[in-house]
């Protein structure tokens, strides 16, 4: 149709007493509409004119501009002047704001533009506030602290900083309600546990200390150390146990609660364990919380931290693939959540307890947990993925097995090399503008000194393709860490360590994640397990 027509004529000052109201105006202007503009423009002043029909003389828009301004005593208002007939007057009065209302919310644009707005004006401020809760925005540093947080909370679960606190009550709260389900992971893992975790740290790397002090004046391997060794060592682990002064009590010195809390590590074993098994495997362990207790010093995956990642960085219904499957924690929540996932592990009897747990909890989209060694990732599980999730072995930190092909008993090179393999076969079966994640947590070598695994992670990604994109911190509940600290920081100055890394990898454009929309936090459609949350 060629260039569009100038009817605009011309532009100026206008008495308010020669302005007509158009009777056929259909806008209608509520207190709080009123309030937000006559805020803006104490604050601002005028930066937009009305506009005047000079064929009919009728106002056209800009009603409630030229109320306010009659309200505070102006005298003349900013206009401009159109030419139209009364027929177009009519399309422009009907169209102009329905059209407006039609232009869609780019949210972070939005969320930093207000971000950056500062004002001491109560109307403005209150506006903004209700813009905010509106758009469901982060914004709160010119308006309400808390209203911004308890946005952030309802847009992506818990606030996406990258300090997340496993320690707070929603936190905890959106945990039980998880456990509640019955997730088990520690069923298939605690009898297979070979080495020390790092509730016993101190014991690995310190075992001569305690030879010493018990009189035998010998020489043993972690291993043979943490298991007993043979009888000439005379029972080594049981009298470490004595050393520590914590694990076996007389009934005089016992927690009062000691019985309750074994009651509920029985209860969520499915099974009774004596008293002697739970003062060695699980009461140092156990932090007052039922839905923390670890079971045999094995390290659980927290579900909201997988169901975070899920719902973060993962597409929709997207399949998974995850190389260290472990426990069934990510495989049970990726399923209730509606995700495909695929997981490895070499430990028949840890992925038998997986499926038994799938069996139990849910009737369709049962996670996929295949039997085998992760350098064949490519022939176990081939095909295109949308996300990686794992949380691979902390080098020899937990010993699970005497496997020599299984991670946690290699020698750190060793360990290093083929956890290298493996990222690097993985990355090459995702799919591009995905992302990646890998929790993870630094280990000590022998000496004390930390080897820096987080660094080393980072850099197997980095050679695989894949940049590293977020990273954040997991700080987890203190459980028995007053303990163990109080004697691994007195005599050796080592902190206590209460966090874990997590580590996000992007693969391809950047630009693309602006396609993915909002997260998705509500309970999905398919699940009828998870409506606690």
């Amino acid at each position: 149709m060629g260039a569009y027509k100038n009817r605009i004529i011309g532009s100026g000052e206008e008495s308010l007493d020669n302005i007509l109201f158009n009777p056929r105006n259909w806008r209608i202007h509520p207190l709080n509409q009123q309030d937000a503009l006559k805020g803006v423009l104490e604050e601002v002043g005028w930066v937009q004119q009305v506009i005047i029909n000079k064929r009919t003389g009728n106002l056209i828009d800009g009603h409630l501009r030229c109320q306010l301004a009659a309200r505070e005593g102006n005298k003349t208002i900013p206009v401009l002047y159109v030419d139209i007939d009364e027929a177009e007057e009519e399309l422009v009065l009907a169209t102009l704001d329905p059209i407006a209302a039609m232009a869609a919310t780019d949210k972070q644009k939005l969320d930093e533009l207000f971000a950056g707005i500062r004002s001491e004006n109560e109307n403005v401020k209150k506006m903004m506030d209700d813009i905010a809760a509106k758009e469901r925005l982060a914004y709160g540093e010119s308006g309400n602290v808390e209203q911004a947080r308890k946005t952030l909370a309802e847009r992506f679960i818990v606030p996406p900083f990258s300090v997340l606190d496993a320690r707070q009550g929603y936190w905890q709260e959106r945990k039980k309600a998880w456990i509640a389900l019955g997730i088990k992971s520690e069923i298939g893992r605690g009898e297979n546990l070979q080495g020390l975790s790092e509730a016993n740290d101190e014991y690995r790397y310190n075992k001569n200390e305690y030879l010493a002090k018990i009189g035998q004046g010998k020489q043993a391997t972690a291993s043979t150390f943490h298991s007993g060794g043979p009888d000439d060592l005379g029972n080594l682990y049981s009298k470490k146990k004595n050393i520590k002064g914590t694990l076996f009590k007389s009934d005089s010195g016992r927690d009062p609660k000691y019985y309750e809390k074994k009651s509920i590590v029985e209860k969520q074993l499915g099974r009774e364990i004596s008293t002697q098994k739970f003062q060695e495997e699980y009461y140092n362990g156990y932090d007052g919380n039922e839905n923390t207790l670890s079971g045999s010093g094995t390290s659980i995956f927290d579900p909201v931290l997988c169901e975070l990642a899920y719902r973060w960085f993962a597409p929709t219904g997207g399949h998974v693939l995850d190389p260290f499957a472990g426990g069934s924690v990510r495989g049970i929540v990726a399923a209730m959540l509606g995700y495909q996932y695929t997981g490895i592990d070499l430990s028949a009897r840890q992925i038998e307890a997986n499926r038994q747990q799938a069996d139990d909890l849910l009737t369709d989209n049962k996670p996929t947990w295949i039997v085998g060694d992760s350098k064949n990732i490519s022939t176990l599980a081939p095909g295109e993925y949308d996300f990686i999730f794992s949380c691979p072995p902390y080098a020899d930190l937990e010993v699970y097995s005497d496997d020599p092909n299984d991670l946690s008993n290699m020698a750190y090179p060793d360990f290093k090399s083929v956890y290298h393999e493996i990222i690097y076969s993985a990355v090459s079966m995702l799919k591009p503008n995905r992302f990646a994640c890998f929790v993870v947590g630094d280990v000590r070598d022998k000496k004390g000194f930390y080897r820096n695994f987080p660094a080393y992670t980072i850099e197997a990604f980095q050679d695989a393709g894949m940049t590293l994109y977020n990273e954040a911190v997991l700080v987890t509940a203190v459980g028995s860490l007053p303990i163990r600290v109080s004697k691994q920081f007195g005599g050796y100055r080592k902190l206590g360590k209460t966090h874990q890394n997590v580590l996000v990898f992007y693969k391809g454009d950047v630009a693309d994640i602006k396609t993915w929309g909002d997260v998705e936090c509500g309970v999905p459609d398919k699940s009828e397990h998870i409506e606690q949350l």
